[in-house]
């Protein structure tokens, strides 16, 4: 599978068929990142950039809000590894690795601490983004990445 290259992406969950979204678009820290329904804002766009060698195995990289106001182009994190705190902005870089799928879609797993944790939509009643234990198969913790600049997945 490909890996994305460099570049301003949207990102969608798969199970929820929701976008990670900026809530607001506002970029004071500790705002909360939730799924929201697709509607093409700055808020919905991600820079991805890798944090690894080129032709390296890995596929580490960093996922930035695409806002560039005042606080922009922040990262977003977790306090906890538990699962019922949800994912927030903050100015802090965050290194995830992407784990590929054979459907196009990718797991997106946090590189520190608990190595077993994946950013996930896990209520389909509350749209919070956050962290729980990877699932294999589970839809809810997949992830589909569009170029914003000509809305193709990456295949």
């Amino acid at each position: 599978m490909p890996f994305p290259s460099d570049g301003v992406y949207f990102v969608r969950n798969i199970g929820r068929d929701l976008m990670l979204d900026l809530t607001g678009n506002n970029t004071t820290e500790g705002n909360q990142i939730q799924g929201y329904a697709k509607n093409g804002t700055v808020a919905q766009q991600w820079m991805i950039k890798r944090q690894n060698e080129p032709g390296s195995p890995n596929k580490t990289v960093s996922i930035q809000s695409n806002n560039n106001g005042n606080n922009g182009n922040g990262c977003f994190a977790t306090a906890s590894e538990d699962s019922d705190v949800p994912v927030v902005y903050t100015r802090q870089a965050f290194i995830v690795d992407l784990v590929g799928r054979m459907d196009n879609t990718y797991t997106i797993s946090f590189t520190l601490g608990n190595e077993n944790l994946v950013l996930s939509i896990p209520s389909a009643k509350n749209s919070a983004v956050k962290l729980e234990n990877h699932v294999a198969g589970t839809a809810r913790q997949q992830w589909e990445f569009t170029r914003v600049s000509d809305l193709q997945p990456i295949t």
